[in-house]
């Protein structure tokens, strides 16, 4: 049941406090470099910043093995460098463990362990999990992962303008963050996180109902989409975010 229940669970990379500051530029660099499609780039930008105790880019590293993206890659390495990012702070490092580890059918006690100490960390997806109650994330954890625009593929627009949705290339894909009925609640959400660039949203009729639904960067591969979804803050990645691709939205609005 935990294994079932824990699937359904997106896996989240928080941009967040718990990453060494003095060392973000190479965890931003190796990014970029990700997004690029330079993995071995990545690596090396994130193995600098792991050398100075960056947890996120150790956690990262552990993806890039896990994902089978660099030279010499494997499951081992993955694990291992998970397991660094857990022991220098990192929550989301935890709760991804666990996953793993039920994945391969290893024990649900020290599945929940580990999702408990991401939990205790303040990682969001653990303790909703839990049934841990949230408090909001605005203003102790930092809004959103900030890139080059042109480098993650973003074009700026006026939230809400659906020229920039119609003008999206139908073949990329983005990052569905909400849908309310409720159009207020998505622009409160818009001037909160400062969704000035490579962001829209746009109305649905769903069951009788129309929903606003706010998308979030133009990515031209899925995988490009779903790291930049796992870099997400809590805040942002609060509601579940999933990815779309272009063409279902375009579909929705015709």
């Amino acid at each position: 049941m935990l294994n079932k229940k824990l699937r359904q669970l997106p896996i989240l990379i928080a941009f967040s406090a718990f990453a060494s500051h003095g060392y973000a530029s190479h965890y931003q660099d190796g990014l970029i470099a990700y997004l690029d499609g330079n993995f071995s780039l990545a690596q090396k930008h994130w193995l600098s910043g792991a050398q100075n105790k960056d947890a996120k880019s150790m956690f990262n590293l552990g993806l890039l093995h896990e994902q089978g993206r660099v030279s010499g890659a494997s499951i081992d390495k993955a694990t291992n460098w998970f397991s660094l990012a857990h022991d220098n702070g990192y929550p989301a490092a935890a709760y991804h463990m666990a996953q793993r580890m039920l994945d391969r059918g290893g024990s649900d006690d020290e599945a929940l362990n580990l999702i408990n100490s991401a939990a205790e960390l303040g990682y969001a997806p653990a303790r909703r999990y839990l049934g841990v109650s949230l408090e909001s994330d605005a203003g102790s954890l930092e809004s959103a992962t900030k890139l080059n625009p042109s480098q993650e593929h973003l074009t700026r627009t006026d939230v809400g303008d659906l020229a920039w949705i119609s003008r999206q290339p139908s073949g990329n894909w983005t990052i569905q963050l909400l849908a309310f009925t409720d159009k207020n609640k998505v622009e409160a959400f818009v001037e909160q996180h400062g969704l000035v660039a490579g962001a829209g949203y746009y109305a649905e009729m769903v069951g009788g109902e129309v929903f606003y639904k706010l998308v979030y960067g133009s990515f031209n591969s899925k995988d490009k989409a779903d790291f930049a979804r796992q870099n997400l803050s809590p805040s942002m990645a609060e509601h579940g975010p999933w990815l779309r691709q272009w063409a279902s939205v375009h579909k929705a609005l015709k």
